[in-house]
């Protein structure tokens, strides 16, 4: 098993959010493992990394880390024997997290006079950046503009056609009280960086944006096609209608929609345009060719070569971001950083290549120290966090 699927897991462990099949690995590997070099590393990494829990005294803890580690200075102090096998694991497991045995570490670490790892984040002490939240700006057909963030309810009424509200829990509602006019009125939806917001359309469909996107579309819906223009990320739960199919234009890419539910990232500094499908029917057309997509799978549209491709994907994965969560699956640095710079709105500076693949799973609510945290768990990269910019050294 490689050491990014180690970091990976054992980052969960720490979070709490393993599962039973992820314990069981985790747990597993440890037992295998003793003595050597690579669990060496993780302890040490995840050690460095968070504060210890002393929840068992200094020198019982460090026995039980010795014997993990097969390590013959715990060994000569305390004879090895194997304690019941699901006692060692979970005594293992919470060795991984340094929750339980962080102090035996350090007491283990002290006995072999081993020098001091180095320390992770280097934060200057400024005000750490916060996880994004509930923000947004209304672009309304004559051109004014709303800001939605935490501020009161408020209603507005634009031609007698429509009624829009928008509500202390990020979400803003169109409800159509009139016959649309020949001409369609069109609102823009614009999120931020470190914002997101959901949008109710007239007909019921409902719009999750994530940061730096934006969503334009008509008022309210006549008889015929629904279309909709998105730049960003953006998840959609759409209201069906076989009379009525829904249409989302991303650049020079369509999609055709009856009622589905499906994710769409369409960020300009990105090499592909995805979409990826959980429910329903799709069908995505670039220029003259058309993809239908089934559940689980994702098509990819290269943005140079035009390519358009389907594979199928991780659905977790791929809506991650919906759910509170960022999920990374062997991607390289500069999507990670992309990715979080839009949330926790940082600058982003290389202090030299990373050309790792990297494997974590960050709490979206986390503040911008603690995510960076649990990518260095991995020993493959450094940071430097001061105010909104965040250094990244190899």
């Amino acid at each position: 098993m490689s050491e990014g699927r180690i970091d990976y897991l054992a980052a969960k462990f720490f979070q709490q959010t393993c599962t039973p099949a992820e314990k069981e690995e985790l747990a597993q590997w440890i037992e295998q493992s003793a003595g050597d070099a690579a669990l060496q590393r993780v302890l040490e990494r995840v050690w460095t990394d968070y504060e210890p829990v002393a929840l068992l005294t200094d020198d019982a803890s460090s026995r039980i880390i010795g014997d993990i580690l097969g390590r013959q200075d715990a060994a000569s102090a305390v004879p090895r024997v194997r304690p019941m096998r699901k006692l060692l694991r979970y005594a293992a497991a919470a060795a991984i997290a340094i929750t339980a045995l962080a102090g035996g570490y350090m007491a283990w670490k002290s006995r072999l006079q081993a020098p001091s790892a180095p320390a992770v984040v280097k934060a200057v002490q400024q005000d750490i950046p916060k996880p994004g939240g509930n923000k947004a700006t209304l672009t309304m057909a004559d051109g004014s503009v709303i800001t939605l963030d935490s501020t009161l309810n408020s209603t507005v009424i634009v031609g007698h056609q429509v009624r829009i509200e928008k509500t202390d829990s990020g979400l803003v509602t169109y409800q159509q009280l009139a016959v649309q006019d020949a001409k369609p009125s069109y609102n823009t939806l614009t999120v931020p960086r470190g914002g997101q917001f959901r949008v109710m359309l007239a007909d019921g469909t409902k719009v999750w944006l994530n940061a730096m996107s934006s969503l334009r579309y008509p008022v309210t819906f006549s008889e015929g096609t629904r279309r909709v223009e998105l730049s960003g990320e953006a998840y959609f739960e759409v209201s069906a209608s076989s009379a009525q199919p829904f249409l989302v234009k991303v650049n020079d890419m369509e999609l055709t929609v009856l009622g589905t539910t499906f994710n769409v990232t369409a960020y300009p500094d990105e090499a592909f345009v995805h979409a990826t499908l959980l429910t329903g029917k799709v069908v995505v057309k670039h220029n003259h060719v058309s993809l239908p997509l089934t559940k689980g799978h994702q098509a990819a549209l290269n943005r140079r070569t035009g390519q358009l491709t389907s594979t199928q994907v991780n659905i977790d994965e791929a809506v991650a971001w919906k759910n509170g969560r960022f999920i990374f699956n062997a991607a390289p640095m500069k999507e990670i950083m992309r990715q979080l710079s839009r949330w926790y709105n940082m600058e982003v500076v290389y202090a030299g290549e990373v050309n790792e693949q990297f494997y974590a799973e960050i709490p979206r609510f986390a503040n911008a120290a603690e995510a960076l945290r649990i990518l260095e768990l991995t020993g493959k990269v450094h940071f430097r966090l001061e105010g909104q910019r965040v250094t990244v050294y190899p």
